[in-house]
């Protein structure tokens, strides 16, 4: 067996039990507390010099191996969730309403055992590794603030990776993709104003709700007649609110969403064409129209390069255990990851977290139950890569 995987399995216990007590004591986004102490204390213990307080609640472990070579880095998210948990785990969260629904609990142990063994490798590694515990990733903010804060410079990251975990694979599997992995995610926010009548007297007013019923129905066209069918663009409306009773012309209405691609340029030429199909049509039947855009994050896009000396050492690493397989499209979720790689190039990886047979849940699920056995193969990743990256000789 490789000396990655028989470390990673070295450390299993120890960053299982790491990830039970994340999973029980979960902490929102930069309210991360104690989770922060719980990180800073466990890398300090293991010889790393450690930045606290990093963008708010942050924690930044650094590995000085003495020996000049590459800057890389390693990203964990630390944040939870505002969801109640209701897997009936023993390790259930304490806090109510609060839950790592999304595996950054699995991220962070990930992240701790790869640092207990990159500690333990230092000898044989070269140049500076970087392990960076991020907050508020659910928060549309934390990556940004982190890199504010120099987690990419002094001395310079030139590289960067993370993973996610992901239930539609198996554990031991780990997703891989060149180029795009995932989408951007724009709010859209479009309020109608019209005018407000007695419903016996209709013609006096301008029907808010009606205005904003055809540019619903306007808005599905767009997919269809301006973005080409190669592009993977949708703009979803989920929320409608208007009126106040049931015998009144409303003279307000609200439509919201999300507005998600891949292509910088798509996602440009979507946004003109939700404005002139809101600015025509509310003109059309006389009433006006606001639209808002609150961006979200830039769409996680891998460097080929990366991907594929990445690919090679997670291949190896997991050889007879399990391996890599290359995903066939990007998911349209979103992950703050990407502004990290809007800086340096960098990899996601997607974790297989799942179990053939059984429902563990999906992401952001209050059953979300992530197969345990994932935790090895992710540090048994981690490694690799820094191995391939950093290694003063081949051990993998």
């Amino acid at each position: 067996m490789k000396r990655g995987w028989e470390l990673a399995k070295a450390y299993e216990a120890q960053a299982v039990a790491w990830r039970r007590h994340l999973h029980s004591h979960p902490e929102l986004s930069f309210e991360e507390f104690e989770t922060a102490s719980f990180v800073a204390e466990h890398l300090e213990s293991m010889g790393y010099s450690v930045r606290r307080n990093v963008g708010g609640t942050g924690v930044m472990g650094t590995l000085e191996t003495g020996r000049p070579g590459p800057v890389v880095a390693f990203r964990a998210d630390i944040d939870a969730l505002p969801v109640l948990e209701q897997t009936g785990l023993p390790f259930a969260s304490v806090r109510s309403g609060v839950m790592h629904a999304c595996g950054h609990d699995i991220h962070t142990s990930v992240l701790l055992g790869t640092a207990a063994i990159l500690a333990e490798l230092r000898s044989r590694l070269c140049g500076t590794i970087k392990l960076i515990f991020q907050p508020g990733e659910e928060a549309n903010g934390g990556a940004r603030c982190v890199i504010e804060d120099g987690v990419l410079r002094a001395p310079e990251v030139e590289a960067v990776f993370a993973l996610h975990v992901l239930p539609d694979l198996p554990a031991g599997m780990v997703g891989l993709r060149e180029g795009y992995l995932s989408a951007t995610d724009d709010e859209l926010l479009i309020r109608v104003n019209g005018v407000s009548a007695h419903s016996s007297t209709p013609q006096e007013g301008v029907n808010a709700i009606t205005v904003a019923a055809h540019i619903l129905t306007a808005l599905e066209s767009i997919e269809s007649s301006a973005i080409s069918p190669f592009e993977v663009a949708t703009c979803s409306i989920c929320k409608i609110q208007g009126g106040e009773t049931n015998n009144i012309i409303p003279d307000h209405a609200e439509l919201r969403g999300m507005l998600r691609c891949l292509d910088k340029n798509t996602k440009a030429l979507y946004r003109e064409r939700i404005q002139r199909i809101c600015t025509g049509t509310a003109q059309a039947l006389g009433a006006e129209v606001e639209v808002e855009f609150t961006a979200g994050f830039p769409a996680v896009c891998n460097d080929p390069a990366l991907t594929r000396q990445a690919a090679a050492a997670v291949e190896n690493a997991l050889e007879g255990v399990g391996g890599v397989t290359w995903l066939p499209r990007p998911n349209l979720g979103s992950e703050d990851f990407s502004y990290f790689q809007e800086q340096v190039p960098g990899v996601m990886l997607v974790l297989g977290c799942g179990t053939p047979g059984e429902d563990r849940g999906g992401l952001h699920a209050a059953d979300f139950t992530p197969d345990e056995a994932c935790i090895p193969v992710g540090m048994a990743c981690h490694t690799a890569i820094a191995l391939a990256l950093c290694g003063a000789d081949k051990l993998m």
